[in-house]
């Protein structure tokens, strides 16, 4: 009973009745204000433009037009065929290029969707917004660490909306663990895992198109700020192997559990670093970013809900166990646990727990609300079978906030907050050796003493 008793002294005290959609985001220096792009709340369609038609990118041009009023007029991409495919997929009436300036330029475009090697996604964000398009950028919205202030700054003048391309933290499984650790039901927090694995691929040369050349690829282009190199199409197309264009593991997979937890836990970063791993099975040549890492995140304690240390795996060479840490990872608090899924959460505490402790949270809907009982200390909570999913809904909220000016979920101060642990991970793998963070001021400090 000490779990009920707890929890009905926080509901008398309003504790815990929680607002039911996820505006409240990290971070005291939050945007709100409405943005001094012209006035776009009355367009009843909202036009938008892709540049990179890699498979993210793809992925996300197709959410973005599910959603009611949106309509694609153009695509730029450094490779010919895959602006071929665009206008086999989305229409001949698209407008291609492969130069993104051209994009930017055209005035029937509202939005951006930056689907570009994660080296690009902070210059091409800064240009868009400077343009007066607002952007919807992958994660992670920077390469490195010293790119951040400047993109915060560039939407603080421009006004624009940035949405961080974070999409499970949008997810109805979320915003229920939000709400579930918020209470307290499960305790203080003191420790998240996830965990990461894929079957390994073969050594030597991965899968090219047998036309990739220069004459095909704008291979200059893609080099970018990046050190020069020889057109070399295993870059082009694997750009993730390579840290001059990719942000390794952590920046790759880390960062959506991170930025989901900075969601749950209202979080802001953690205060010191540590990463270790190496490069186990690849050894050919074909990549100089780890295959295998194990990171480690100390946050502290921010709003009384606990401090906690994060555990982020990966090991791309382990086809067997499974694991997909953004859509399932596992928050363990003094009085309970909960396993995180984009459409499930799974309660599980140390004794008895009243279902009412449960009706009584507010309604978030979907039902993700009903609990299932499994046991006297297990409960499931399960979205309806046809939600739409997290990627769905963090587009929904994208576009509505530019409707009705309404605040993101994940906008640009969130995305570079959960973009810096990634990138201090792979930092300290490189360096062997812990990185202590301040993150309410986005950089670097000597060790605590």
């Amino acid at each position: 009973m000490t779990i009920r008793r707890n929890f009905l002294k926080q509901l008398i005290a309003g504790g815990i009745l929680l607002p039911s959609a996820p505006q409240f985001l990290s971070g005291k220096e939050r945007i709100t204000s409405p943005p001094r792009i012209p006035d776009q709340s009355d367009i009843k369609e909202i036009r938008i433009a892709l540049i990179g038609k890699g498979g993210m990118g793809t992925a996300d041009t197709n959410t973005a037009l599910s959603i009611e009023g949106i309509k694609l007029v153009a695509v730029c991409d450094l490779y010919d065929a895959r602006l071929e495919l665009a206008k086999q997929e989305w229409g001949n009436h698209l407008f291609v290029t492969k130069d993104y300036q051209e994009i930017l330029k055209r005035k029937d475009v509202d939005v951006v969707l930056i689907g570009t090697p994660d080296h690009w996604h902070q210059p091409i964000a800064i240009a868009a917004m400077k343009a007066g398009k607002h952007v919807y950028c992958e994660k992670p919205v920077i390469h490195k660490i010293s790119e951040g202030k400047a993109l915060i700054n560039a939407q603080r003048v421009s006004g624009a909306y940035f949405q961080a391309g974070s999409q499970g933290m949008a997810s109805l499984g979320n915003r229920k663990a939000r709400q579930l650790v918020q209470s307290g039901i499960i305790g203080k927090i003191n420790f998240i895992d996830g965990q990461f694995t894929g079957g390994p691929r073969h050594l030597g040369h991965y899968s090219i198109p047998e036309d990739a050349s220069e004459k095909t690829i704008w291979w200059k282009q893609f080099i970018g700020n990046a050190p020069k190199h020889d057109f070399d199409a295993q870059r082009f197309f694997y750009w993730r192997n390579w840290k001059d264009y990719g942000t390794g593991i952590a920046g790759d997979l880390y960062v959506h559990v991170l930025a989901s937890l900075h969601f749950i836990m209202d979080a802001i970063g953690p205060e010191k670093v540590y990463t270790t791993g190496g490069i186990r099975y690849h050894t050919d040549g074909y990549r100089d970013t780890p295959d295998i890492m194990l990171g480690y995140f100390d946050y502290p304690d921010r709003n009384n809900t606990g401090a906690f240390t994060v555990q982020l795996g990966a090991n791309l060479i382990d086809g067997v166990s499974k694991k997909w840490g953004s859509t399932n990872f596992r928050i363990v608090g003094s009085e309970g646990t909960l396993d995180v899924e984009w459409d499930k959460v799974t309660l599980k505490t140390f004794h008895p727990l009243d279902i009412q402790c449960l009706e009584a949270l507010n309604k978030i809907g979907q039902g993700i609300d009903t609990p299932v009982q499994n046991s006297d200390t297990e409960y499931t909570f399960v979205a309806m079978p046809d939600y739409k999913g997290g990627h769905y809904d963090h587009f929904n909220n994208f576009f509505t906030g530019i409707r009705n000016k309404t605040p993101l979920t994940a906008d640009v101060l969130f995305g570079v907050r959960s973009a810096a642990p990634a990138l201090l991970s792979y930092e300290s793998y490189m360096r062997g050796e812990a990185i202590y963070w301040d993150a309410e001021n986005l950089k670097e400090i000597k060790k605590k003493k």
